[in-house]
């Protein structure tokens, strides 16, 4: 054995930037000429030849070029018959060796080569392979409000002792993947049946096993998980000492001259040990290798057998035919196995299986699913002789400390805070504690969302708000009508929520929420006394509310669910509601129903660039012999407050402009930009038909809503600026007004309204 230092095994890293052809190759034939006689010899088998036939053994190392070179050399014995009576392997030799001497014809095993989950890390070596993302670097939370996001797990030790253990905020999707081709590779040799064909030996660091088993051969690979790789000792898999009685058949995947890549170390520990072994066998190796494709190497691979048939038809027994072929199948269903779970993780863990999903797709599919939840972090597969597929996951309590801030010129600038608990025991729980204080606004708002109690279609929320909103006095002197002004809104609002998948695009939810609000006026928003019309008006600064809201909503999601935002899919929301405002206790308003309705087409009609077509309605009433509006004060800043808000355009949803406030509506909406690298320009156009002749209104029935942006987004940190402008059909000419546009920023992606 000749061991090799670890820097070797990082050249195998650039397998996958030398690779780029994908399509299956044919079965290479013959490129040189080949004396008959020399093919005869093996037929006719006069005494003075017989006496130097020996049995044949074949030697299969590893190296990042080795298994396309294999290929190739496999080829060319199969079509010059030469026979092999026991094969000797370690590391990707071991799986391209334990194939073949299991019946698995070539083809196929080119076949498997080229499966996605396996090609990208054949010839790879990713023990040492780094993760997909530098999960600690910049810590920012993915989604929600714009913050700084530190996630870790506590435990204690067998001595009582506190430890915490980071968690990347994303999930390690090259982890994943490695464990998914890990599987791929068990997976290839469980399929087959039978047993090997030809006495196959395998090659470890320390020690020789004869028939292995697949465990040990997947094991032998040099892929994460496996510590003692064939790759690191020996990194060929050479005859320790020559053995007369046998012809070695030893097959080196690196070139004679012209080595492409590694250090000068590692060259001359090859060319070190490679020298001293030159007559222990019969060495099928390239004079040079300067085309690294797949084809290429397969081709080198044939050809380095037939330069030496010279030397290997005169000592091999005979000839064989490989006519006897199986052919390999794959799995037409997993069986999941989750005895390696404790009890109280195994039910919700076992959610994010699909029984309907068949072959590799299955366990792609729980991988990644069950990867994007918080609890969960490390995904393993291992397949079963009996063929069950035998799943880990690593499950660990995690808390979530995040901190950040958000704001706009309308409620100012917001500190964030927020801690996270996630917990599974028969169900998963998620305890948010969140808060912000600003300049001008504060709010706690916890929330409770449990999943998988009953199944992993249904998902409970509890929530309550705390708040205290208000306009920056800047912003409402400019932007706001003078009888819509208030000092503030305050909330105690408590939320329920149940919500159930119909199936991976549908969904159904039920609302309700018990509310306590408090609101202030603006003094100039009171209305007085009429003395003319001796009219008695209500001139009383604050309102208390006491809302009452429940609400069904259907949900239709296929893409992107960025409602504004989304490059591809479509989406529609369907829901309806009762509502009943009360201003006390003995004075309830009517309670009377709300049904909105909207829709959503995403696409991208070029590269970067998206565009959304959207339409959406709305309107809420009462019976009382006929249809009415509800109206519950007498103050147009209240009604304006609880009246339906049309969200025709982004920033529409941060401010509520009364000139979008009403009972009833329909609304047509466009809004497209071209983005790349986070940086956007965005605009954004809707017509608002208003079905209720409010007297308070500016403009007609007929509004129009353009708001060109700009946008920069990473991760949950956004920065959204522009202009907005709403006019009627009497008014559109000034839309090229800028000046009498209304400028906007908003930091981060939230709702407050």
């Amino acid at each position: 054995m000749f061991p090799i230092p670890l820097g070797w095994l990082k050249k195998t890293l650039l397998l996958s930037v030398a690779i780029s052809a994908t399509a299956y190759v044919a079965p290479v034939q013959a490129a040189h000429s080949v004396d008959e006689s020399l093919l005869s010899a093996m037929t006719l088998e006069p005494d003075s030849l017989q006496a130097k036939k020996k049995k044949s053994v074949l030697y299969l190392g590893g190296g990042d070029r080795s298994p396309w070179f294999h290929l190739g050399a496999l080829y060319a014995l199969e079509e010059y018959k030469i026979p092999v009576d026991s094969i000797v392997t370690t590391s990707w030799g071991a799986w391209m060796g334990a194939l073949w001497s299991l019946g698995v014809s070539i083809d196929d095993i080119q076949r498997l080569m080229l499966d996605a989950n396996i090609a990208d890390y054949l010839g790879v070596n990713s023990i040492n392979a780094k993760t997909e993302h530098d999960a600690f670097s910049l810590p920012i939370s993915v989604d929600g409000i714009p913050s700084i996001r530190q996630r870790f797990s506590l435990y204690a030790d067998s001595a009582g002792h506190v430890h915490r253990s980071m968690h990347a905020l994303v999930p390690d999707s090259a982890s994943i993947e490695r464990s998914l081709s890990r599987l791929r590779f068990e997976e290839s040799l469980y399929r087959q049946r039978g047993s090997f064909r030809i006495p196959f030996t395998l090659l470890t660091c320390d020690s020789v096993i004869e028939n292995p088993s697949y465990a040990d051969i997947v094991s032998s690979l040099p892929i994460a998980g496996n510590e003692n790789s064939g790759e690191l000792c020996p990194y060929l898999a050479l005859p320790l000492s020559k053995n007369p009685q046998e012809a070695s058949l030893i097959v080196v995947a690196d070139p004679i001259r012209y080595e492409l890549d590694g250090s000068a170390e590692s060259r001359t520990i090859k060319k070190n040990n490679l020298s001293q072994l030159v007559d222990q066998g019969i060495f099928i190796r390239a004079h040079s290798i300067r085309d690294t494709s797949r084809k290429a190497l397969i081709q080198a691979g044939f050809a380095a057998v037939e330069h030496s048939l010279r030397e290997i038809i005169p000592v091999v027994d005979g000839r064989r035919e490989y006519a006897d072929k199986q052919k390999s199948e794959a799995w037409f269903e997993f069986n999941p196995v989750f005895d390696s779970l404790s009890a109280e993780f195994h039910s919700s863990v076992l959610s994010y299986w699909n029984p309907k999903d068949t072959g590799f797709v299955a366990p792609k599919n729980f991988a990644y699913a069950i990867a994007s939840k918080v609890p969960y972090d490390t995904v393993s597969f291992n397949m079963q002789p009996d063929g069950g597929l035998l799943i880990d996951v690593g499950v660990h309590p995690t808390l979530d400390v995040a901190v950040g801030g958000f704001g706009s010129n309308i409620i100012g600038a917001n500190a964030y805070g927020e801690a996270t608990l996630n917990y599974v025991n028969q169900m998963e729980i998620n305890l948010k504690l969140a808060g912000f204080y600003g300049t001008s606004s504060y709010g706690f708002r916890p929330r409770l969302e449990v999943t998988n109690l009953i199944s992993r279609r249904w998902t409970f929320g509890f929530g309550y708000d705390m708040m205290k909103l208000r306009f920056l006095k800047a912003f409402e002197n400019d932007y706001v009508p003078t009888q819509n002004r208030f000092e503030y809104e305050k909330r105690n609002d408590l939320f329920l929520s149940a919500k159930y998948a119909l199936d991976e695009m549908q969904s159904i939810e039920v609302k309700f929420l018990f509310g306590s609000r408090e609101f202030e006026l603006n003094p100039v928003a009171i209305p007085v006394h009429d003395f003319f019309d001796d009219v008695f008006v209500n001139t009383s600064h604050n309102y208390e509310t006491n809302p009452m809201m429940q609400s069904v909503r259907y949900s239709l999601l296929n893409g992107d669910g960025n409602p504004w935002f989304a490059s591809r899919g479509f989406a529609a929301n369907a829901s309806i509601g009762l509502n009943l405002i009360g201003t006390g206790f003995h004075q309830r308003g009517p309670i009377y129903g709300i049904y909105t309705l909207d829709g959503k087409y995403s696409c991208s009609p070029a590269r970067y660039a998206s565009v959304t077509f959207g339409a959406a309605m709305g309107f809420d009433g009462y019976r009382d012999g006929h249809f009415k509006f509800p109206q519950t004060f007498d103050n147009i800043a209240m009604e304006d407050r609880y009246r339906l808000h049309v969200a025709a355009t982004p920033w529409s949803e941060d401010y509520l402009d009364p000139e979008l406030a009403t009972h009833g509506y329909a609304m047509l909406r466009l809004n497209g930009g071209i983005e790349r690298y986070g940086f956007g320009v965005w605009f954004s156009f809707a017509y608002v038909h208003d079905f209720e002749d409010k007297a308070t209104a500016t403009l007609n029935s007929n509004k129009f809503v353009f708001e060109p942006a700009l946008r920069y987004k990473y991760r949950s940190f956004t920065i959204y600026a522009g202009l907005n402008r709403i006019v009627d059909t009497e008014s559109f000419s000034d839309v090229k007004d800028f000046k009498n546009y209304r400028y906007f920023i908003r930091i981060g992606d939230y709702d407050l309204f």
